[in-house]
Parts: structure tokens; C-alpha cells; sequence
């Protein structure tokens, strides 16, 4: 009886340690392994790469494990994005518009002006009626999150004096980026073709006389030694930059994409806004050059008329853009762009 007995125990304690081998195996096999490709201009050190450090925690708890690949390069990560090598993409919103149109055209063209409108805009884009409209395709957007508003930097502060006074001016414009040509274009500066690699230095060594950027690139970037003594920072806002998720929706489940979105913008904005504020406070006060009264009208009316043309061009997702119309509107109904029946018709 006693030998029965130990061999007994030993099957009971074989066929428990096999019972808790295949738990183990089952729980490795329940967490699905993800590649995401995220762009950084200063790579895995810098401001991006650290903000998903919590994300990639929170993903881990829905069952998936992201591998996070840095680039300081952002057309690579869009390129191996589209031949399979990334299961997802952490791009501007301007990168990211060929992949889903709608969230990309988020950063058009003085599209919007506070950080409060943009939190208004994604928290839109994260609600479930705007869900199908996050997805193209097999890409869909899993997140949004501020970039910093985009300034115009300039080697001497009287080429920001008026728009006369930058005619003429060469100015570095990101290639893939049509918009910013034209507003190039339409005030008479001459357009530099230039990649995120090389704009800060055509600019650092005066090759052109201006560039557009969010403050986070300033002191990555070195852009004050483009300013030099004379330079300025107009501290009118171009755009407001972006950056967003996307995923290869057949490597995701269903629910993920959409829970993702709701996380970004309810977890992890304020943390993102302290970084973005800090980079927009980094830039000296004898840099600003305020842009008010009639220089901020025709400045205004000049993304007007940049906006409506590219909507005529269809370059903007024009549901996105009449939905921007109506958020600057619900912050100043006396905007004059309120009752024309520009960008979708009169919200007023």
C-alpha cells in the first residue's frame, strides 16, 4: 500500500506540475506580440519614445506586448509601416493623413489656435459616432495626443513684421507637406524643400531665413542658433501639431484600437500637456514677437483663403475640417469666417 500510495502522489504531482505548465503556456499565448515603429526626431531618449512607456503598460493589460522600435527618420516608419514591418505606427498627424484622412487632417493650417479647442477635437475623435471615420482601410487610429502649436521661427524679427515683409524670403517646407507650401506660396516667400532631418539645420546655418516648428523641437533641434541675436518667434499659431497611433487593424482585436483612443485622451493628455507647455515656455521672452490688431486679421484671413482653396483641391477630409470650423466658432461666434460660407457653410 505504501508503494501504491507514493506512486500515487507522484501521477497527482506530475499531472499538477502538467496542469500548471499548460496554464503558464495558455497565459504566454493569451498576450499577443506587437511591433510598433515610433518616430522621435531625437530618438529612443526623447519626449515621444518616454510617453509610451505607460501606454505600452496599459496595452500590456489588454493583452498586448508592444515592442517599441525608435526612428529619428519619419518617412521610414511611414514606409515600413505600409510594407507589413510595423503592426503599428506612431506618426504626426500630417504623416499619418495617408493612412486614415480623417485624423490626419487634424493639423491643417491654423485649424484650430488652444490646446483646449484640440482636446475638444480629439475627445470628438475618440467618441464612439466618430469610430468608423477612424478607420480606413485595414489602418485605424488607436490614439491622439498634442504635439505643441506650430510657430513661425525667423532669422530676423522683421521679416515677421508683416506678410510684405516676408516676400522674398526663403523659407524650409517639408516636403510631403502640401499645405505648408502653400502657405508659403500665397505670401510670397519662396519654399525650401527640406526632410524633418535637415530643416533645423538649413536653418541653423541661414540657408533659408525661416522655418515653422512646434516649440518641442527648439533646444533638441538648436534652433536658437538660427535666431542668433535678431531672430524671432512669431507667437501666432500656424497649426497644432499632432501625434497619433495608427495600428494594422487585423494585428489588433476589435476592441483595442477604440478603447486606445478613449485612454489617450482621458489618461494620458495632462501628462503630454506638461511636456508640450515646458517645451512652448522654453523659448526666451526676448524671442516672441506678438502678433495682435490688424496683423493677426490678415494673418487670419490668409489661412482662410489657404484652407478654402485646399478644400477646393480636396486635400483636407472636409468632414474634419467644417467639424474645426465649428469648434473655433464655439470659441469666438464674432470670428468673421463664422457666417461666410467658406469650409462647409456658415456655422453661425
Amino acid at each position: 500500500m505504501h508503494l501504491k500510495r507514493k506512486r500515487w502522489l507522484a501521477g497527482v504531482a506530475g499531472a499538477t506540475a502538467l496542469l500548471a505548465s499548460s496554464s503558464a503556456v495558455a497565459a504566454k499565448d493569451d498576450v499577443l506580440t506587437r511591433t510598433m515603429c515610433v518616430f522621435d526626431p531625437v530618438g529612443a531618449s526623447g519626449m515621444v519614445m518616454q510617453q509610451f512607456q505607460d501606454y505600452v503598460i496599459w496595452a500590456r493589460g489588454q493583452g498586448i506586448q508592444l515592442e517599441l522600435r525608435p526612428y529619428t527618420d519619419e518617412g521610414v516608419v511611414a514606409k515600413d509601416m505600409k510594407a507589413g514591418r510595423c503592426d503599428a505606427a506612431g506618426l504626426t498627424g500630417i504623416r499619418a493623413k495617408q493612412f486614415v484622412e480623417f485624423s490626419g487632417s487634424l493639423d491643417m493650417v491654423g485649424g484650430l489656435q488652444t490646446y483646449a479647442q484640440e482636446r475638444k477635437a480629439i475627445q470628438v475623435m475618440a467618441s464612439d459616432k466618430a469610430a468608423p471615420l477612424m478607420k480606413q482601410g485595414n489602418y485605424e487610429i488607436a490614439g491622439v495626443l498634442p504635439g505643441g502649436k506650430v510657430y513661425l521661427f525667423a532669422s530676423h524679427k522683421k521679416y515677421l513684421d508683416s506678410l510684405q515683409a516676408a516676400a522674398g524670403k526663403k523659407v524650409a517646407v517639408i516636403g510631403y507637406d502640401k499645405q505648408a507650401e502653400v502657405v508659403a506660396n500665397v505670401a510670397g516667400a519662396s519654399p525650401v524643400a527640406a526632410t524633418i532631418a535637415s530643416f533645423g539645420p538649413l536653418f541653423n546655418n541661414h540657408s533659408v531665413d525661416m522655418a515653422y516648428a512646434p516649440a518641442i523641437v527648439y533646444k533638441p533641434l538648436e534652433l536658437y542658433k538660427g535666431l542668433g541675436e535678431d531672430g524671432g518667434v512669431a507667437d501666432f499659431v500656424l497649426g497644432m501639431l499632432s501625434l497619433q497611433m495608427v495600428v494594422r487593424a487585423d494585428r489588433f482585436p476589435e476592441s483595442f484600437a477604440p478603447k486606445s483612443r478613449k485612454w489617450a485622451v482621458d489618461n494620458a493628455w495632462d501628462r503630454v500637456m506638461q511636456m508640450v507647455n515646458q517645451a512652448d515656455a522654453s523659448i526666451p521672452d526676448h524671442y516672441w514677437v506678438r502678433i495682435s490688431g490688424e496683423r493677426e486679421t490678415k494673418y487670419r484671413q490668409m489661412l482662410r483663403e489657404i484652407r478654402q482653396r485646399l478644400w477646393d483641391n480636396g486635400w483636407y477630409n472636409q468632414k474634419m475640417q467644417h467639424l474645426l470650423k465649428k469648434i473655433r466658432c464655439s470659441d469666438d461666434r464674432g470670428l468673421a469666417e463664422c457666417s461666410l460660407d467658406t469650409e462647409g457653410g456658415a456655422v453661425n
